[in-house]
């Protein structure tokens, strides 16, 4: 489920994550990155809160945090 959306500026304007929880009886938060409108993954960190999750997405739309796909 998608709680927010964030979008980069700037240099960082081709960036978009989306903060997302899971369904689980136990629900935990993640992101969606987005570079270019090309879904690049989802990270999921279970055991932190949904403000962790924004932070990250934050991160990422502002260029501190990047993503290497495997």
């Amino acid at each position: 489920m998608v709680l927010s959306e964030y979008t980069g500026s700037e240099s960082f304007a081709n960036r978009k994550a989306d903060v997302l929880r899971s369904f689980a009886d136990d629900p935990y938060y993640g992101i969606r990155l987005y570079i270019d409108g090309e879904s690049l993954g989802i990270e999921w960190y279970p055991g932190h809160s949904e403000q962790y999750a924004e932070d990250a997405a934050e991160n990422y739309v502002s260029g501190i945090k990047s993503y290497e796909r495997v």
